[in-house]
């Protein structure tokens, strides 16, 4: 009975994280258009993250937003392990996070033989899964202590 429930909880945990998470799950590179020099703009508009904030759409500005959210998320890590309230902070952060690869990794598609941009896109889906992978945990870890008999 204990094996079931651990399986549903964590079911149940995945599905809320992927719920937390929506499009970023798949996030990863796609086909772009036009040609962008790392630091300047690429043009079009600019997607707010969760608390409103908007980043540039040249690699250096996008590569600064990613430093940016990662040390968020990092410093946030410790306090969700024992806070299940702030779960929901770190997938808001792995979500913002997720989509700032997506747009490196679109302007490093535009950009195939070079290596600063193939680079910077790599490191970005590394953030980006360990995001993912903090967010899933919090969930988890705080999910299996509300299942856990008294």
């Amino acid at each position: 009975m204990t094996t079931t429930r651990q399986t549903t909880g964590s079911l149940l945990a995945r599905a809320l994280v992927c719920a937390m998470l929506g499009l970023a799950l798949g996030c990863g590179p796609t086909a772009g258009g036009g040609t962008v020099t790392p630091g300047t703009s690429g043009g079009g508009g600019s997607d707010p993250d969760p608390q409103g904030a908007t980043e540039g759409e040249g690699m250096g500005e996008l590569h600064k937003r990613l430093d940016e959210l990662v040390g968020r998320e990092r410093s946030l890590r410790p306090a969700a392990a024992s806070d299940g309230g702030k779960c929901e902070q770190l997938c808001d952060l792995a979500t913002s996070i997720c989509g700032v690869q997506e747009k490196l990794c679109d302007l490093a598609d535009d950009h195939p033989d070079d290596d600063a941009y193939q680079g910077l896109c790599r490191e970005a889906r590394n953030e980006c899964r360990e995001a993912q992978d903090s967010c899933v945990r919090c969930v988890e870890a705080n999910q299996n202590q509300s299942v856990a008999p008294p």
